[in-house]
């Protein structure tokens, strides 16, 4: 795998330095991929089974910080990151000039790998035609998922009345990285390319992953399909992809089946299935860190009280004594690892905001009472009066179900502040007093890295702060 994959890395500064072309000239030592296996094998590489960042959590109001940690093993505002306090106090400046920003410069460099298979997989030596389309299916389906994150990162939320003309990012769609002058593709233009790439992936993903989870079959493709769908607000779409996942997978594990060993403690608390035995993990795409958002957050007061006593997400994701610590509030420390590709839970989400939106309250209820059964001990199921309160209650489920998965809540935020019965304004309290992010803010939006504003200063516009 080294070999396969240390000329590519030595190229990839993505978007900032030239380099020859790598398939013309041999490194003594190195392996340039040339066969179906090789190629195969840039996607069982560590660095693509991770995706998107979770550093947009801070903006939301899932995230609890104080003002001084409690010791070295939780945070607070006096010892964590100068960019992660600026997030979390909505300054306009997050990194500084000099300082890079991980999630953009690793999601183009993963986006360097697909490039690399898609460009090239149909000409390797070895195998047939079918098992080729296979692998370059897999390849579309990851780089359309890392666009996804990008452009709901770094441009303002999908709107069919303004996405022609609102910035998006840079499409970057062959291997190509001396590319100078870059531009910003459109909004419509980003999901339009993600919609492509999915639908030419689709026909050819196995219906089964191949090995495991990490690879990703047609669930896995109508996952990422749905996902886009709700971004874009086109929810009949969405639930149609939904369907066709849940039709293929809808197995959700029973947290109650799990004994909590110390329920505030954050070692030993359960002993539930992990990564790819975990069935609900259709597609895994980890955090760009081993464990995330995990003991680096405290649940706001707000999330936390979501949950009730029964609920065995609050003891399988949560707990007030991290490393034998006390804690005042509950510390992330979840004993399953965070997924953010395509799990089922996510799914039986979708599908049931998309039935309260445009559908059936009643199986939108369904769903989400499907969920809780397989949650909460004793669970009583919820009943809906009418399409706004069916979907008050699924959205309720979502943010507690995907707290702290990666960009989700950021996203969802983004999203919904668009409705005015849904916006809200996010308040970070400090010692050096209230801070707050107004609906549809364009503090939302984060900055354009600096480093590639300056390689790129005649063709890229900046972002509003």
């Amino acid at each position: 795998m080294k070999n396969v994959t240390t000329i590519l890395a030595i190229c990839v500064v993505v978007m900032l330095t030239g380099c020859n072309d790598y398939l013309d000239i041999k490194p003594k030592g190195e392996k340039i991929p040339t066969t179906v296996s090789d190629y195969e094998t840039l996607l069982n590489y560590e660095s693509v089974q991770k995706v998107s960042d979770t550093y947009p959590a801070y903006l939301t109001d899932d995230v609890f910080l104080p003002d001084v940690a409690e010791g070295t093993a939780t945070p607070g505002l006096n010892s964590v990151d100068q960019s992660i306090r600026n997030l979390y106090l909505f300054k306009k400046e997050v990194f500084g000039d000099a300082q890079d920003d991980g999630f953009w410069f690793a999601s183009y460099n993963r986006i360097y790998y697909y490039n690399t298979v898609i460009d090239n997989i149909m000409d390797a030596d070895g195998s047939d035609e079918q098992q080729k389309l296979s692998i370059r299916a897999e390849a579309l389906i990851s780089r359309a998922l890392e666009y996804l994150y990008l452009v709901n990162g770094y441009a303002k939320y999908y709107d069919v009345r303004t996405a022609e003309s609102d910035p998006g990012v840079p499409l970057i769609l062959d291997e190509d990285i001396s590319k100078k002058n870059l531009v910003r593709a459109s909004v419509k233009d980003v999901y339009a390319q993600i919609l492509s790439d999915l639908q030419t992936a689709l026909p050819n993903l196995p219906v089964q992953a191949k090995g495991n989870a990490f690879r990703a079959s047609k669930a896995a493709g109508y996952g990422v399909l749905a996902k886009m769908y709700l971004y874009m607000g086109n929810y009949a779409e969405a639930l149609k992809a939904a369907n066709e996942v849940l039709e293929i997978n809808n197995s959700l594990l029973d947290l109650k089946k799990y004994a909590v060993v110390k329920v505030q403690s954050s070692i030993g608390r359960t002993n539930v299935p992990q990564d790819i035995d975990n069935p609900e993990n259709i597609y895994i795409k980890f955090a760009p860190y081993v464990y995330g958002l995990s003991s680096k957050v405290f649940g706001s007061d707000e999330l936390i009280s979501l949950f009730s006593e029964d609920d065995m997400r609050l003891q399988v994701y949560f707990t007030k004594n991290f490393r034998n610590i006390p804690t005042d509030k509950y510390v992330w420390a979840p004993y399953l690892r965070a997924n953010l590709a395509v799990s089922s839970p996510e799914i039986y989400l979708i599908a049931a905001e998309c039935e309260a939106r445009e559908g059936s309250v009643e199986r939108a209820m369904s769903l989400i009472n499907k969920l809780r059964d397989n949650r909460i001990k004793n669970n009583t199921p919820l009943v809906a009066i009418d399409r706004s309160d069916a979907l008050q209650k699924v959205l309720e489920e979502r943010r507690r179900e995907l707290a702290m998965s990666g960009m989700v809540r950021y996203i969802d935020l983004k999203r919904l502040n668009v409705e005015s019965q849904l916006a809200k304004t996010v308040t970070h309290v400090t010692s050096e007093g209230t801070f707050s992010l107004e609906p549809n803010s364009p503090l939302y939006v984060l900055p354009i890295p600096a480093k590639v504003m300056r390689f790129n200063k005649n063709s890229m516009q900046q972002n509003e702060r």
